[in-house]
């Protein structure tokens, strides 16, 4: 692999919001203007928003059009989706944003990926999402978390405010994380809360007894890792084993996790109460993030596997997470599978109805959706104690929302 290989990155978003990773001092980042105001920061060159040919923009604008490598950020905003990737002569790799919400986000993101026939494949914040890739058709598909961190230390203190911190987005996208907060409030603990710059982030999280994280759906979100990276001591909700939370940290010892909202309470009311004990935690899940979990490190790893066919088991999505039915289209699977990811979003616990005659794959499917409760019985069992009946009918596999 050159030392110094010069790769294109197409990114996806605002930089102010989430700012480009850095591959390769040889980089060159291109990406939309989403709003007037945006500043350029780190793009070369603007290209447009939604579907476009990548090397007219960058012609067009004077930009070189030969690299070692063409990585595109994308996610199902459909803001940035670039095509003619044929015309790069060299690897193109597909970095997938999110696809734990949004509109159809799973099957545009496939149908994207096919359509600009990437090379690999890869998913930073949603692993259990990856074996639908492999399902697909894709041979080189891997998980990165952390790689679009940007770490942002602070001098551990040993002497913290006693308050819960917490900055980021709890809007109507965040509906289960502004249901949570409304909770911490309601039981009177002591919540920092709003939103601000990464160093602002950072500062919050070094000097708070705790820092709380409540993911959007599901997904091993960034603020895992900003909280580690600014020695916090992190509460977040616990994810499925597919995600990949537990191949990185060990519960109780570099964090605490709760699974519903009243141990939630329960939790933030212990670590504030004990200081100490979350001086322990955090220590422990900095020194975890610091020693193997640093944004350089995932990216030399992810250039080894591009350049060098280097691979290491922990960014692999495991072969039991890709049970697969062929008699049962993967689309239509998708088309389910997004419908229960809705309500997953949506709801504290949605109960779950299977139809017996619907195939079992349909219910594996839906695994990783941790707070889903699920029964098989016939449909016309319903009533009203379901949140969602997934039926087989005969114009194929139904699922009725509640």
């Amino acid at each position: 692999m050159r030392s110094n290989p010069s790769i294109l990155v197409s990114w996806y978003t605002d930089p102010t919001v989430i700012p480009p990773f850095v591959l390769s001092p040889g980089q060159v980042t291109v990406g939309p203007k989403l709003r007037p105001d945006q500043p350029q920061l780190m793009f070369a060159g603007r290209t447009p928003i939604g579907v476009y040919d990548l090397k007219v923009a960058l012609a067009s604008q004077g930009l070189a059009t030969r690299y070692d490598l063409v990585v595109v950020y994308a996610d199902a905003s459909g803001m940035n989706f670039p095509l003619n990737l044929d015309a790069f002569d060299c690897p193109k790799a597909l970095v997938v944003g999110d696809t734990h919400h949004l509109k159809t986000p799973l099957r545009q993101m496939i149908e994207y990926a096919r359509d600009a026939r990437f090379d690999f494949v890869v998913s930073i914040c949603n692993r259990h999402h990856l074996p639908w890739f492999t399902e697909a058709g894709f041979a080189r598909v891997a998980w990165f978390p952390s790689l679009a961190i940007r770490h942002e230390p602070r001098p551990f203190r040993s002497t913290r405010k006693p308050q819960l911190g917490f900055v980021g987005q709890s809007g109507s996208r965040h509906l289960r994380r502004a249901r949570l907060i409304a909770l911490l409030l309601s039981a009177k603990l002591p919540l920092a809360a709003g939103t601000g710059s990464r160093a602002m982030s950072a500062d919050i999280y070094a000097e708070s007894v705790a820092s709380f994280n409540a993911s959007l759906n599901g997904d091993l979100n960034f603020r895992v890792f900003e909280v580690l990276s600014a020695g916090g001591c992190l509460l977040t909700d616990r994810l499925a084993p597919e995600a990949g939370l537990e191949l990185l940290l060990e519960e109780d010892i570099h964090y605490l996790a709760y699974a519903t909202p009243e141990e939630l309470v329960d939790k933030a009311r212990y670590l504030l109460n004990h200081p100490d004990h979350a001086l322990k935690i955090a220590h422990a899940g900095n020194a975890a993030f610091v020693e193997s979990m640093l944004p350089a490190r995932r990216a030399a790893d992810f250039l080894g596997w591009i350049f060098e066919d280097r691979l290491g088991d922990l960014y692999r999505a495991s072969p039991q997470d890709g049970a697969n039915d062929p008699s049962v289209d993967l689309m239509d699977r998708l088309r389910i599978y997004e419908v229960l990811q809705q309500l997953h979003l949506e709801r504290e616990r949605p109960r779950i109805l299977f139809d017996p005659a619907v195939p079992e794959i349909y219910r594996s499917d839906a695994a990783d959706l941790v707070r889903l409760e699920t029964a098989v019985a016939p449909a016309g069992e319903a009533g009203g104690a379901w949140d969602a009946v997934v039926s087989r009918r005969p114009q194929g596999i139904d699922c009725t929302v509640y």
